[in-house]
């Protein structure tokens, strides 16, 4: 009897679990380009040299200032964006973000917005990027994959999804990866 017991609590929590989950409407939206650069080029850029993409792309990224840290993606580091999104609109618009995480190994980056434009749409604004090598046994010339994730919480329901980030991703990506070629 107390076996049933236990294993009835537990399929309440997990029930509970699976209903609190169900509740905060939490989304994604992702983007995988395949590249010719290396990964490691490719990561290290966002890693260690992010402040180069006001220069590198000046006509997505018009400014980027360091709140908190060193200017590198490292966990904790604040930083605020002025960047437009393609489109009729070409709004500028501002975040401010913090370095998530980290994972050396799996070459992934995870940012978090913490204020700005976007949080008046959204509750939360989360972006992965992972990069990883096409041959592992060939890591510096087999070229890589880099995947864009957003996790986001609307709002409401009447606001849309972030295409246009999506779409702002894939083409920094791309033009990235052949920016790193030269």
């Amino acid at each position: 009897m107390a076996k049933i017991g236990m294993v009835e609590s537990f399929l309440r929590l997990w029930l509970l679990t699976l209903v609190v989950i169900g509740m905060s409407k939490i989304v994604g939206a992702q983007v995988e380009t395949e590249l010719k650069c290396s990964a490691d080029k490719f990561y290290n850029l966002f890693r260690h040299n992010i402040m180069l993409l006001p220069t590198i792309f000046p006509q997505f990224y018009k400014s980027v200032k360091i709140v908190k840290g060193d200017g590198k993606s490292s966990v904790g580091n604040i930083r605020e964006w002025q960047y437009v999104t393609p489109g009729a609109s070409s709004k500028v618009i501002s975040v401010k973000e913090i370095v998530k995480s980290v994972d050396e190994d799996n070459r992934s980056i995870t940012f978090s917005v913490l204020g700005g434009d976007l949080m008046t749409q959204y509750k939360t604004f989360d972006i992965i990027m992972t990069v990883t090598p096409k041959d592992v046994d060939n890591i510096e010339e087999s070229g890589s994959k880099v995947k864009w994730w957003i996790q986001y919480e609307k709002r409401t329901e009447d606001v849309h999804s972030p295409d246009a980030h999506i779409q702002v991703a894939a083409a920094i990506t791309k033009e990235l990866g052949h920016y790193l070629l030269q």
